[in-house]
């Protein structure tokens, strides 16, 4: 059972502005199912405190092909677990590097892990607490032995219109349990609004799309495995660390399959890695690709940001492969960047591929070979 926190010792919870902004974007996306999003953050430990300060700097949505309805939502999917895993490992080279500059207490205080912190949830109605389930299942996540997350932050979203009717009171409105549409009656308040004093709430009004936004914020943690609400600080967005841009083959899925499956079909075997070719996060995004019977592999080095930016482009010699050494990491040691000359003088724009980009310098690296015998 959810319930009133009476002690002082609850955590700091501090929210990015985009997070904020990502919860009222992704329920207004789905007004009426269920709906929800894992959030990503620092939890860093308070002298004095039981509990720690947690940073929440943004959210993962699922999959496109999530489950939402009205009554349900699922999320925890391979690809947000793919979309953590490429950020944790970008934050750890940027934690990494800023080591050199810890004169600065600043930057000493966000050397901690990059973390799952919690999921907002939009529920139906009035449902301004967590759930059963929601609270079962923060407390088998505390509980896992496997699972690193001690505390998990839950805000809970709920939507009214600003004219209509009010939602049912048990948070299912008339016929088809459906929030009521926007009308010409008179506008609608949800509980506890105004909320002047009531610094756990946030109340966000959207004129334009006639829906008002209200989110509660609630927190269990390892000492105490109940969910109390919590008193949210919303901090702009620069003040707090920057994550990388996600991988554009996980932000992109679509446009991936299509590049891979075009040099597949031209007969290239392919093989993908993340590598860190400019000694910065985020990494790169590196395919080698061979074509049987060639003299050489070509390495094409894509920007998490790709097809915005041009790839770079690398030619390797065959290497022998050896037991407990990368073979990505032996051909890239072994290859060169080709020279300007080898590169089209077409320019790039979003709609080039891959395949275009090989196939001219593939003709040219041929070119130069006929040339040379």
């Amino acid at each position: 059972m959810a319930e009133q926190s009476t002690d002082n010792t609850a955590p700091r919870i501090v929210f990015a502005q985009r997070v904020i902004d990502k919860i009222v974007r992704g329920a207004l996306l789905y007004p009426d199912p269920e709906t929800g999003e894992s959030m990503i953050g620092l939890v860093v430990p308070q002298v004095g405190h039981a509990e720690p300060a947690i940073y929440v700097l943004d959210t993962i949505a699922p999959a496109g092909d999530a489950v939402r309805t009205f009554g349900m939502f699922e999320q925890g999917d391979d690809w947000q677990a793919d979309v953590f895993n490429w950020l944790h490992k970008n934050w750890e080279v940027f934690r990494e590097l800023r080591r050199s500059s810890y004169g600065s207490a600043l930057a000493g205080k966000w050397d901690v892990p990059l973390m799952y912190v919690g999921d907002w949830h939009k529920q139906p109605g009035d449902m301004i607490d967590p759930s059963g389930g929601d609270e079962q299942t923060a407390r088998l996540i505390i509980a896992d032995a496997d699972h690193t997350t001690e505390n998990v932050v839950a805000p809970i979203a709920t939507m009214y219109p600003l004219v209509g009717q009010a939602p049912a009171a048990d948070g299912a409105g008339e016929g088809d349990g459906t929030a009521s549409a926007p009308d010409a009656a008179a506008e609608y308040m949800p509980p506890g609004f105004p909320h002047e004093g009531n610094e756990q709430v946030i109340m966000v009004k959207r004129e334009e799309e006639g829906w008002l936004v209200r989110i509660d914020f609630w927190f269990m943690g390892k000492n105490d495995r109940r969910f109390t609400r919590a008193t949210p600080v919303v901090w702009p967005d620069e003040r707090l660390p920057q994550l990388p841009p996600v991988a554009w083959y996980l932000q992109h899925t679509k446009r991936f399959n299509q590049e891979y499956n075009l040099l597949i079909d031209a007969g290239y075997l392919v093989n993908m890695a993340e590598w860190d070719a400019d000694g910065k996060p985020p990494y790169e995004i590196c395919f080698s690709l061979y074509r049987p019977g060639s003299y050489h592999v070509i390495i094409v080095v894509t920007p998490a940001e790709y097809p915005k930016r041009q790839p770079a482009v690398r030619v390797a010699p065959l290497v022998r492969g050896e037991e407990n050494v990368d073979m990505f990491e032996k051909l890239y040691a072994a290859s060169e960047p080709v020279m300007t000359a080898q590169l089209p003088d077409w320019p790039w724009d979003s709609k080039r591929t891959l395949l275009e980009l090989v196939l001219h310098v593939e003709g040219t690296l041929k070119k130069d070979k006929d040339t040379a015998s």
